[in-house]
């Protein structure tokens, strides 16, 4: 009876502490070593989780494609003692057109689905997806880029979250290109955390268009907490957005990406350049998505806007647009245009900024520089940021007056 004991004790408490430390040092002789003598006799069982764990790092190595770093720190989530299980995985993910870069990505993130069964885990929701236009090939890349979509409950999650996003999003196609672009929704309980919500925007008025292209291209606005957006949409309405335009979505957007401190800093930096609280507001307005623009990215704007080019808060809180473009590929070489031609008396000193910064490059192009090119033929050059006018002084061409 004693010894029965002792054995279950070995079991229970030695046995898994030696597993461990084969698993995570793979010095095998080294932990059986430190075991008293009466123990050693159980070194069958040690030396069987030394053949499954070297098993399973080989196959994850040699069938998986993983690195023998990332094999080691895999094998501690799962192991195997023959390749007919996880052979099995494998081959139901080739047939699908699985490439071994995609295996990889799989099993390097969740391992355990080569203890699924692909007949009764796997296929089925293969066979869903594709039953309403997902291919194999995007079923391929979205799975091994987010693999625990095939851990979910075909039955409990994904068919409702199907038939939810059908239901806002009205066709198959735009329910594919969310399964494509934003996967994770099919892994949130969406009638249970997303519909209220949705509820919510449609009795402020929103318009069914509206609703379904929140769903579509901000997501994160209605999968955030309902504390949140709750207290987000009373901020935004207080703030005089109309729920029947887009800006109110892009207003609660800006709110679901950015944290209150985050927010009140990009106001202190508006305000460091001597912006009044109304201009920043009539900036947030017009172009929500400005304040989404990274804290560097608008100082260095502000400085060439209002440093060098000499534009008052006002004229750049009509236009905040400015922000979220691009400052070296197009609003610095289209400003320097603009300035030359100011100087030569060619362009009104007060044109309308967003006049030369909205329009599509071969229509600026038309309209300002190919049309002065017999007047200034450095105009191109200028444009072009070319050698000799990357340090251009701002300053030659700056007029007295102010846009």
């Amino acid at each position: 009876m004693c010894g029965f004991v002792y054995r279950r004790l070995v079991y229970v408490q030695v046995l898994p502490n030696i597993f461990r430390c084969v698993v995570q040092t793979n010095h095998v002789d080294l932990c059986l070593s430190l075991l008293p003598t009466s123990i050693r006799s159980f070194s069958t069982e040690i030396q069987q989780v030394k053949k499954d764990y070297l098993f399973t790092v080989s196959y994850l190595i040699n069938s998986c494609g993983l690195s023998p770093e990332k094999a080691k720190s895999v094998s501690k989530r799962i192991k195997f003692q023959s390749a007919e299980q996880p052979d099995s995985v494998l081959k139901a993910l080739r047939n699908r057109g699985f490439t071994t870069a995609h295996i990889t990505k799989l099993v390097g993130m969740r391992p355990t689905l080569l203890l699924a069964n692909p007949e009764r885990a796997i296929l089925p929701k293969f066979e869903f997806f594709n039953s309403f236009g997902v291919t194999d090939a995007e079923l391929a890349s979205v799975c091994s880029s987010t693999p625990a979509i095939l851990a979910h409950s075909l039955e409990n999650l994904l068919i409702p979250n199907y038939k939810f996003l059908k239901s806002v999003l009205l066709s198959d196609e735009n329910v594919i290109k969310s399964f494509r672009k934003k996967s994770w929704l099919f892994q949130q309980d969406l009638q249970k955390n997303v519909s209220p919500k949705l509820t919510v925007l449609r009795e402020l008025g929103m318009p069914e268009q509206f609703v379904a292209l929140v769903l579509k291209c901000y997501a994160s606005i209605v999968i955030q907490s309902r504390e949140k957006f709750d207290k987000n949409v009373k901020k935004v309405i207080e703030m005089g957005f109309d729920p029947h335009k887009c800006t109110f979505i892009h207003a609660m957007q800006v709110f679901a990406s950015i944290s209150q401190s985050t927010w009140e800093q990009k106001w202190d930096i508006f305000r460091e350049w001597r912006w009044s609280d109304d201009d920043i507001m009539l900036a947030f307005r017009k172009h929500p998505s400005c304040m989404n623009a990274s804290e560097s990215k608008i100082v260095n704007g502000m400085d060439f806007l209002m440093s060098k080019m000499g534009w008052q808060s006002t004229d750049i809180a009509s236009y905040p647009d400015v922000f979220i473009m691009s400052l070296e590929k197009r609003v610095i070489p289209r400003c320097l245009v603009i300035k030359v031609l100011q100087s030569k008396g060619l362009v009104k000193n007060r044109i309308r900024i967003g006049s030369f910064l909205r329009p599509a490059d071969k229509l600026f192009l038309d309209r300002f520089v190919t049309k002065y090119l017999d007047q200034v033929p450095e105009l191109m050059n200028i444009y072009q940021r070319k050698e000799g006018f990357q340090a251009l002084d701002m300053n030659f061409y700056v007029s007295s007056s102010k846009l």
